[in-house]
């Protein structure tokens, strides 16, 4: 049977937890790089850091959704959170006594980055027991709020923290993982769903997930739109960032552009709960495509230094509203057994568009210059948006509370494609 939600309380306590921890990460990714160069004076060294972020949330994608399935929701949160309390205090004294190096940065990068992975799909996984069937998407909005408000937040403190001292953003996040994992202790604890047969690691716990979306078909489509929003969304914002800084833009007026992004989605993602009520099934999804495509093109060919931030603004506006709308889709289908392996596989594929936009903008940046390379990415996205408009199951999305299958049941790994 479902367990009855436990209310709002819970629910409050793991999306402040969690912001807590959105805010240390946020400041991680932007400081660590800086750390580098500082440290080592190498740009190439600098982009090993972020790179090892990326590919340890990438790699532990899989055994997190399984760790999130199989395990109390609550305690590993907590572990996650106690880990990153001690490597990001460990980090601070090393920065504080001038003892850090290249390889103390790398580990902090790549424990940090797992440790997201499973606090991503663990927290996830969590929404459908901690609110009401019919908040879910509210929830899911303000998850993408929380989100959107760390980054800003985090960005933004941890510049300031580290000009004041190269320890200081380090401290403060070992204060705001820790402040995240006190939250913790006080919702209730969150045993895994009853499994059909008791049996040790395998190759199937890691794999489910994709298992489980292969017979879904809607799923497996929509997964592809957002997979192929995100990559262009990253080679879009790379070319706008790195023709600015060729151009010859100050870096205070690229953060400006940068900031604008972080904006629009904030606000887009407070909007999400009333824009769904007007945009319903899949009209959200069409519209970020469509708008998407057409913006590209005016970034391309619109003349002023803002209006690349301005616009990609307006885009990241619409995106939580269509992002909060196949989330819930994916957390009220998908049986609790399988939940944290479903989301984590749908964070793989949104972590690996974004992780390889920065190279695909680059190459195509280089090779067709500016305009050229906006034009065809405006172009490849109006494609998408039509091939979206033109599948009969978009149009005409199945709904996942005729489709839900029983909570007591585990899909078959083998089965055909609910019709």
């Amino acid at each position: 049977m479902t367990q009855p939600h436990p209310g709002k309380r819970d629910f409050t306590l793991l999306w402040a937890s969690q912001a807590f921890s959105e805010f240390a990460y946020s400041t991680s990714l932007i400081v660590l790089p800086l750390l580098v160069l500082t440290i080592t004076g190498s740009p190439s060294e600098a982009g090993l850091v972020g790179f090892a972020d990326a590919v340890a949330i990438l790699a532990a994608g899989l055994p997190a959704g399984a760790i999130a399935d199989r395990y109390d929701r609550r305690a590993v949160l907590l572990w996650c959170e106690a880990v990153l309390v001690l490597i990001f205090g460990a980090m601070a004294v090393m920065l504080w006594a001038g003892a850090a190096s290249l390889l103390a940065l790398l580990v902090l990068a790549l424990v940090n980055g797992a440790a997201t992975a499973v606090m991503l799909a663990t927290g996830e996984a969590m929404i459908p027991t901690l609110v009401a069937r019919e908040k879910v998407s509210d929830a899911v909005a303000m998850n993408s709020a929380r989100t959107y408000a760390g980054q800003l937040a985090g960005t933004s403190a941890g510049g300031f923290l580290q000009a004041a001292k190269n320890a200081f953003p380090f401290l403060a996040g070992a204060v705001a993982h820790l402040l995240g994992f006190v939250l913790l202790l006080f919702i209730k604890r969150q045993p895994a769903a009853p499994r059909p047969e008791t049996k040790g690691w395998s190759s199937g716990d890691l794999l489910d997930g994709i298992t489980w979306i292969r017979t879904q078909p809607f799923l497996r489509l929509g997964l592809g739109f957002a997979t192929a929003t995100n990559f262009f969304y990253g080679t879009v914002y790379f070319i706008v960032i790195a023709s600015a800084k060729t151009s010859g833009m100050s870096s205070g007026l690229i953060g400006v552009m940068a900031a604008l992004l972080g904006v629009g989605g904030l606000l887009g993602a407070l909007a999400a709960p009333k824009l769904q009520r007007v945009l319903t099934g899949s009209r959200p999804i069409f519209l970020v495509l469509w708008l998407f495509a057409v913006l590209t093109v005016a970034i391309a060919l619109l003349p002023g230094s803002y209006t690349p931030g301005i616009l990609l603004g307006i885009t990241a506006f619409t995106a939580p509203t269509a992002s909060a709308y196949f989330t819930t889709y994916q957390l009220l289908l998908t049986p609790d057994t399988h939940r944290g392996r479903v989301m984590s596989v749908a964070n793989i594929c949104s972590s690996g568009g974004g992780a390889i936009a920065p190279l695909a903008g680059g190459v195509v940046y280089d090779l067709c210059g500016r305009l050229v390379s906006l034009l065809i990415c405006g172009a490849v996205l109006g494609v998408v948006a039509l091939c979206a408009v033109l599948s009969p199951l978009m149009r005409n999305p199945p709904s996942p509370h005729d489709e839900q299958p029983d909570q007591n049941e585990q899909p078959d790994p083998v089965g055909n494609a609910a019709a």
